[in-house]
């Protein structure tokens, strides 16, 4: 129960770090996440998140009553359950000269236990987004000192840089979430940027 807790209390702060925001969300010009509604013959009318960052157009459908916030400073954004119990985050990082970058996984796996240094990786695998092939990897660790946390993280690359997907639960619930996090991947487009 105390490591429940503890883990929706961490999701909680995340989104309240990102802020309130109102239909037009996102502070800085080059970084604005909007709403359109589009209809899709098998489910109606559908609310889409377009998010406009690095000069592209990212669009993707959030699971079912998750609260979407962005966080303009660190160019990613937040996606929580009603019950917290979870957390999914992606951020864009610009690549360099515009180009596609090249994902290398064995890279990849040491930045990931560089930035989680008590984690253990327990699966890698092919993922897709935004029509793209790209490289997942799950870990465990522990949060705090009796709190265990699994995440996947999905990286795909595309002509410009790379987004990063992050889906966090407790890992007694992770399995629970693995369906929200494929199908945002799966709706997950990215367009060119626009020239004028």
């Amino acid at each position: 129960m105390k490591a429940t807790l503890f883990l929706k209390w961490t999701l909680f702060c995340l989104a309240c770090l990102a802020g309130p925001w109102p239909k037009a969300v996102g502070a800085e010009e080059e970084f604005r996440l909007v709403t359109e509604t589009l209809e899709i013959p098998e489910r109606g009318v559908v609310t889409v998140y377009v998010l406009l960052a690095e000069g592209h157009r990212f669009s993707f459908l959030p699971p079912a009553r998750w609260s979407v916030r962005p966080d303009a400073p660190k160019k990613a954004v937040h996606l929580l359950p009603e019950d917290l119990r979870a957390g999914i985050s992606f951020k864009i990082q610009a690549g360099q000269n515009g180009a596609k970058p090249e994902l290398n996984p064995r890279q990849l796996r040491e930045q990931l236990l560089e930035r989680y240094p008590q984690a253990r990786i327990s699966d890698e695998f092919k993922c897709y987004a935004g029509g793209s092939e790209g490289v997942a990897f799950d870990i465990e660790r522990l949060v705090g000192q009796e709190t265990s946390a699994s995440s996947r993280l999905a990286f795909v690359a595309f002509k410009g840089g790379t987004v990063e997907f992050e889906l966090t639960a407790n890992t007694s619930r992770f399995a629970d979430y693995h369906l929200s996090f494929g199908r945002l991947l799966s709706s997950f487009r990215i367009d060119p940027p626009t020239t004028k």
